[in-house]
């Protein structure tokens, strides 16, 4: 019996190791881990009753590293307690969790909670196999899932990609693109009812993409650091399809001339 803790600040691993000694003497030893990829291994080596992952860890981030342990650990039971609780992490934790047969218990928790609810969390996870969700976040549970290239359009919409560049960039016809993007504005804008006066108007009043980066940004849909790593990826790709695209121009040029 054992509890892993994966935290990279130093204080704040040695506060959670020593309110969990005290409350769960049985379920000692507890193990810690300074980054994602430390933690993957000592929680598939040591195979811990519960592991208690930050999101924002070095080498690999706690969502990364908890799909990776639920991968060959299915049954881990596993808690994201966070000061970063942006609902991309969420979206992703969700679908990992749907992934996984059976649904493993996990629980979510904002580090500024006090240490009373914090132990509730543990306490529920660890000894009754219950999910627990930070009141503060259930509507960001709740909400409608993004699929990959939902969550990934909206990197492209933050950085400016027509509709043409991202049916090149993503393989698809500007057709499915463009459906892909009507629903994702659906998922964005639940709130909106389809085919009311309130709908016409916001459609000629907004701007849908640029509503749409403002919604993702609000919700923590997007984040700098993901964004500035989409726009790294993106130039490269851009070099490369640039030269694609003159190539293409060239064949096109010389298919007329025949």
């Amino acid at each position: 019996m054992s509890i892993l803790i994966a935290e990279d600040n130093v204080a704040q691993r040695h506060y959670l190791r020593e309110i969990l000694e005290k409350e769960f003497p049985s379920h000692v030893p507890v193990f810690e881990a300074a980054d994602g990829e430390e933690t993957v291994k000592l929680a598939l080596r040591e195979k811990p009753d519960v592991c208690i992952l930050d999101i924002q860890m070095p080498k690999l981030s706690g969502v990364k590293a908890a799909r990776a342990i639920w991968r060959e650990f299915p049954t881990a039971r596993i808690i994201f307690w966070t000061q970063f609780p942006h609902e991309i992490y969420i979206n992703e934790i969700r679908k990992i969790v749907k992934s996984v047969d059976p649904p493993p218990a996990y629980g979510f928790i904002h580090k500024n909670n006090p240490e009373s609810r914090f132990l509730r969390f543990v306490a529920a996870v660890l000894e009754d196999g219950a999910d627990m969700i930070d009141p503060a976040f259930k509507d960001s549970f709740k909400r409608p899932l993004l699929t990959e290239f939902e969550a990934e359009a909206l990197y492209y919409l933050a950085l400016g990609l027509s509709n043409w560049a991202i049916a090149r960039k993503c393989s698809l016809s500007l057709r499915g693109v463009e459906s892909r993007l009507a629903t994702l504005y659906e998922k964005l804008f639940v709130s909106v009812a389809e085919g009311t006066d309130q709908e016409a108007y916001e459609k000629l009043a907004y701007n849908i993409r640029t509503r749409a980066f403002f919604e993702a940004l609000r919700r923590g849909l997007l984040n700098s650091d993901e964004l500035e790593k989409a726009s790294t990826d993106l130039e490269g790709w851009l070099q490369k399809d640039h030269k694609r695209f003159a190539e293409e121009q060239k064949r096109e040029a010389a298919s007329k001339k025949k």
